[in-house]
């Protein structure tokens, strides 16, 4: 797809999707790590999404509603001569990445070049990674694996590929196309457009408003069967010239959208439940600055940490009492308090006399972190909160495993 062609571009000054935020964290922590990112979007109710790295980098994504209709789009968008219901008819959907053992079985049957293969995986990739970095709070949890189940075919910079989907989100907003979402309740390119007044559009043709070709076009894709996905592919245009023919009609009324769901047959062996992200514990960020708990959230909530953010220091013991958390970061300067009062109070309460304390301060001078130790705290951590250095602690105090 068009969409998701676009040359790199400088995000250094852009405010990034969360999504695309998170994946910038974890390359930072883990550069050379192999594992699965698994990630849960907006509606915590729909499939996760499971994104593969192999020595950092990125080698296959796959996962929410509609992972057999991407499959389709990048086989037909990369190979014509393929009869894909025939290809998927003995699909086991129940193992992992079973997508790549559908294409393993059309290269064995010379149905799929090796360079077609490849096309296909990133297609699928990048079509990821544009619907994850649409959704507003995805939460994403990082899974270490000593190896992958399959042999990676095509190994991406993860940051190249963050870039062209910036590149393409960009693409969308110049065209005039960023209403659309404030237009079209919960939009998506997995919606289906469908005639919502086929009267109407029957008026328009009378009027020569629109050819009979046009028409004839409409009647036969804008169906409520083909997501917006699909219409890019069966018209062989980008997202933005789909849209762009559609959003009169949109506007007029005559067109709709509404949700469908992912392709089946009776034959597939299904999953007998859907996966679940691994949460691994609570973790307090007790700060006056709500910015500080931002932050902590883009470096620990991909590694299937809550963040729990509390800027009111003298409501913390209550919140705290209630949550207990596996490990407190704590600041030092804040107002009606400080830390050392704060940190020493909690050192003689039993329930926090063994959860590790981290002072956070920008003040970080040996004195500082003399009073911080007699005050009862762990450790003592620099702001703005780095990292590499968060992770140290994580790995010190509540043994967060080693990457590959």
């Amino acid at each position: 797809m068009l969409l998701t062609q676009l040359s790199p571009v400088d995000t250094s000054i852009q405010a990034l999707p969360k999504f695309i935020q998170d994946l910038k964290h974890l390359y930072v922590l883990f550069q050379q790590a192999t594992g699965e990112l698994l990630v849960t979007g907006d509606n915590e109710a729909d499939p996760v999404w499971n994104i593969y790295f192999y020595l950092g980098r990125l080698v296959y994504a796959t996962g929410g509603k509609h992972r057999i209709r991407r499959l389709a789009r990048a086989i037909r968008q990369h190979s014509h001569n393929i009869n894909i219901q025939e290809l998927l008819e003995h699909a086991d959907l129940t193992t992992e990445a079973w997508e790549l053992k559908v294409i393993e079985q059309a290269v064995q049957d010379n149905l799929l070049t090796t360079e077609q293969v490849r096309a296909v995986i990133q297609s699928s990739i990048h079509e990821v990674f544009y619907s994850l970095s649409n959704q507003k709070q995805p939460k994403s949890s990082w899974k270490p694996l000593e190896s992958l189940v399959f042999k990676p075919v095509v190994a991406l910079s993860m940051g190249q590929t963050l870039d062209s989907v910036v590149a393409a989100q960009q693409r969308w907003q110049q065209a005039g196309l960023s209403h659309v979402q404030n237009m079209i309740q919960g939009f998506s390119f997995d919606l289906a457009p469908y005639i919502n007044n086929p009267d109407q559009l029957d008026v328009m043709l009378k009027a020569e408003a629109i050819t009979s070709k046009t028409y004839r076009t409409l009647k036969k894709i804008v169906n409520g069967k083909n997501t917006l996905w699909d219409m890019s592919i069966i018209m062989h245009c980008s997202m933005i010239a789909v849209m762009r023919s559609l959003l009169p009609l949109v506007v007029d009324g005559i067109v709709a959208f509404q949700e469908v769901p992912d392709w089946t047959s009776s034959k597939w062996k299904l999953p007998s439940k859907p996966q679940e992200i691994v949460r691994r514990g609570l973790v307090a960020c007790i700060d006056d600055s709500p910015q500080v708990a931002v932050e902590m959230r883009r470096i620990l909530e991909p590694l299937g940490y809550e963040v729990l953010g509390i800027t009111e220091p003298l409501q913390s013991v209550s919140t705290l009492l209630q949550r207990k958390p596996d490990l407190i970061f704590l600041d030092l300067i804040m107002p009606n308090t400080n830390g050392y009062e704060l940190c020493t109070f909690l050192r003689k309460t039993t329930t926090f006399q063994e959860i590790p304390i981290v002072i956070l301060t920008g003040r970080d001078g040996m004195i500082d972190r003399v009073r911080a130790k007699m005050a009862g705290s762990s450790d003592f951590v620099s702001k703005p909160p780095d990292p590499a250095k968060v992770m140290q602690i994580m790995r010190k105090f509540l043994q967060v495993p080693e990457t590959n």
